[in-house]
């Protein structure tokens, strides 16, 4: 199936803290189940999403232009059109990426499509467990503070 740009919708969400993120998803567009695919542009400033590690999805993404600030662990390294990261599904390494340059960055993002995860955000020390299409974050204790299914944000 050949997607033209022109036919692929993207989104665009600026938040508090936040930035302005825009996102193409190549993958849902394209019907592909297996692995999710999309382009993100990162305007000057934003930052992608919670530093963040998977138990059963692997992730990786190539910049396709502009610089990149990559921040594992809490250590930010800067990538640049044509460099990679990898992150494999169970190896504790939580991630983000953020534009902390004065361009526009963007970048190709695949990972699996685990129908069931938990992905740790230790920032915040909370953890999401999905089973299907239905969530639910929880504490460092186990309480649950939020459910819901796939489509709704977490973070809402």
């Amino acid at each position: 199936m050949i997607l033209r740009k022109a036919n692929v919708s993207s989104e665009s969400r600026t938040g508090e803290g936040w930035g302005t993120v825009e996102t193409t998803r190549i993958g849902d567009a394209g019907g592909l189940t297996q692995f999710g695919v999309s382009i993100q542009t990162l305007l000057p400033g934003a930052r992608a999403s919670l530093a963040h590690w998977h138990e059963k999805t692997d992730e990786m993404l190539y910049v396709l232009s502009g610089e990149l600030t990559v921040i594992e662990n809490d250590v930010a390294q800067v990538l640049v059109a044509g460099d990679a990261a990898c992150w494999p599904a169970g190896v504790a390494v939580a991630h983000t990426v953020a534009n902390r340059s004065a361009s526009p960055c963007s970048y190709v993002v695949v990972g699996t499509r685990s129908t069931q995860d938990v992905c740790h955000y230790e920032e915040i020390g909370e953890t999401m467990h999905t089973d299907g299409d239905q969530w639910k974050i929880v504490d460092r204790g186990g309480r649950v503070l939020r459910e819901g299914r796939a489509g709704e944000n977490p973070w809402r």
